[in-house]
């Protein structure tokens, strides 16, 4: 079964498709969930990256993925990009599933796709962000294709080159960041330098077929050029110290980074130890290695040292570690059936009854990433121990079983556990170090969660039907004012595109940036207002002001014959 099914696409699809259905479809969210979505969901319309529709670099070929759908009739914007979200999720699966069968062999590809389809970032993305879940088809299809010209078909060193040249429309960041893993795939090509060079030359025309449209719709190449820079110095500046963030913000950056693409990782203790011979270690080779590595590595030098600041955003990382992970689970079924432990009975029961006292205690999702690794450790080391030639039929589905299981519960626990944000208490000296270490790692794990999706729906929600309950008791006189409010300013916009929205904000996040005044209507940027503080704003015929802010946010008693003594009144959402 495990290995005839294990390798057949229609098998992937029963496993895959009702598991991403029954996980995704209940959580789906009736509402943009983020700014981002916002932003894509005007595009559709207009696109034009200098007023965010969408934000920089732009994402055409995705918009153009919206709007094919949209041409379909997909009106309800929600289900569109939660469509979208569904079928990348299920594209990705599947990718993983073929390419990984045949590049790392047996049924690695197979159980890669087991440990992503439940992984907590790409559950989080594949229910709130669509956009992000093509960071890993994207990766994994580049890499599909650069993996032939790597290993000696020439003719893929051109067919690699448009397919990345495509896949930076979906995600320009992927371009730069696949970029060397195709360049060294070509390099290994026995292919002429004319060759490469017209391989270079296709990937630069698909590339413009995008671009310059992309350009022109946004004011052309200066002003494109110029909003993707400001835009990328501007975010970058909130998680790089490079670009002006505190250390102890890069520290919190790397420490989530490290969460978002591992946190998984940890229960595949017992594959890692079964995995390994003393004679050939994990068996992955020279090449594979090489390859899995430039995969990899340039994203995660472009996360650390740049810009990383949402789980979703290390999609295109995520690919190539569950690859690991599977390849280390074909592995091990393959030493686990050719030899086995005289004590295999008793240290599986002895495994099987801790197994079921730490449930029986009701251990959390905190106790359960803690142990569980540690109990699946010492039994893959007591299973290596006295081992003798193992000559029976093995079960390899069981076996198979065992191995997904502690990722499994693991993974479940850790997406659906409630209340991970951690604050410790010590001011100062080691274990203040080790508590805001500890505090990054859960505020990591909180924010591929369900419960951050829960919150963030219901909050929203909230806020939305508060501001139109008292806007309908002065309709026509109703402004709202956002100042640092825990729903987007974005998203109120849009869901309630008849009341003038004045956002007080800072023209730049990076600190000591100047304040401006921006008063939008929907999509529309009715005016703007810069300069020192204080800045000013008369809103005309306006009775009633509702202000969206922060709970933390500090507001300051009006001076005598300022705006509340003119009869204004705020209502706090």
């Amino acid at each position: 079964m495990c290995v005839a099914l294990a390798r057949r696409p229609w098998f992937w699809l029963l496993v895959f498709l009702p598991l991403l259905m029954v996980s995704r479809w209940p959580l789906m969210p009736g509402q943009l969930f983020t700014f981002d979505d916002v932003n894509l969901a005007y595009s559709i319309h207009r696109f034009d990256i200098r007023i965010s529709q969408p934000h920089p670099p732009g994402y055409p070929l995705f918009v153009l993925q919206m709007r094919m759908l949209w041409w379909l009739r997909f009106r309800h914007i929600e289900y569109l990009l939660f469509a979208l979200a569904l079928a990348g999720s299920l594209a990705a699966l599947l990718l993983v599933a073929w390419w990984g069968n045949r590049c790392l062999g047996g049924e690695a590809g197979f159980f890669g796709a087991c440990l992503l389809v439940l992984h907590p970032v790409f559950w989080h993305a594949g229910v709130t962000s669509a956009l992000r879940v093509q960071l890993a088809v994207v990766s994994v299809a580049v890499a599909a294709a650069c993996w032939q010209a790597w290993q000696g078909n020439g003719r893929w060193v051109t067919r690699s080159a448009i397919l990345l040249a495509l896949g930076a429309g979906i995600r320009p960041e992927t371009g730069p960041l696949l970029f060397p893993l195709w360049a060294a795939s070509a390099w290994r090509a026995p292919v002429t330098g004319k060759q490469r060079a017209a391989a270079l030359a296709a990937m630069a025309g698909v590339v413009l077929l995008w671009l310059l449209p992309a350009m022109l719709a946004s004011g052309g190449p200066a002003d494109y050029v110029k909003a993707c820079l400001d835009y990328l110095s501007d975010q970058a500046s909130v998680s790089s110290g490079l670009f002006g963030a505190a250390e102890s913000r890069w520290q919190t950056t790397f420490w989530q980074l490290f969460v978002w693409i591992f946190c998984g990782f940890p229960a595949l203790a017992l594959p890692l130890v079964l995995a390994w011979r003393r004679a050939d270690g994990f068996g992955l080779g020279w090449t594979r290695a090489a390859f899995l590595a430039l995969w990899f590595l340039p994203a995660f030098v472009f996360a650390v040292m740049v810009h990383v600041e949402d789980p979703g955003q290390t999609l295109a990382m995520a690919p190539p570690v569950a690859l690991g992970g599977g390849f280390l689970i074909h592995r091990a079924i393959e030493n686990i059936t050719a030899s086995i432990s005289r004590w295999h009975a008793a240290i599986t029961v002895a495994a099987a009854l801790a197994l079921g006292w730490m449930f029986g205690r009701g251990y959390q999702a905190p106790d359960l990433v803690t142990w569980l690794p540690l109990l699946f450790l010492g039994t893959g080391i007591l299973l290596k121990c006295a081992q003798v030639k193992y000559t029976l039929l093995a079960p390899r589905a069981q076996i198979a079983l065992v191995m997904l299981f502690p990722v499994a519960v693991q993974n479940l626990a850790l997406f659906n556990h409630r209340g991970w944000y951690y604050r410790g208490a010590s001011s100062g000296g080691l274990r203040a170090t080790v508590e805001h270490i500890q505090a990054d790692f859960e505020s990591g794990v909180a924010l591929a969660s369900r419960e951050h999706i829960e919150t963030t729906l219901a909050l929203d929600d909230h806020v939305l039907r508060e501001v139109r309950r008292l806007a309908a008791e002065r309709p026509g006189q109703t402004v709202v004012v956002w100042e640092h409010g825990l729903t987007a300013w974005r998203k109120a916009a849009y869901y309630l595109p008849a009341l003038p929205l004045v956002v007080l904000e800072r023209k730049k996040i990076r600190a000591g940036s100047p304040p401006v005044i921006d008063i939008w209507k929907g999509p529309r940027l009715e005016a703007h207002l810069e300069g020192a503080a204080p800045l000013s704003v008369h809103l005309d015929n306006a009775t009633r002001i509702v202000w969206m802010l922060n709970p933390a946010t500090r507001l300051l008693r009006p001076r005598p014959g300022g705006l509340w003594a003119r009869g204004f009144r705020p209502g706090l959402v």
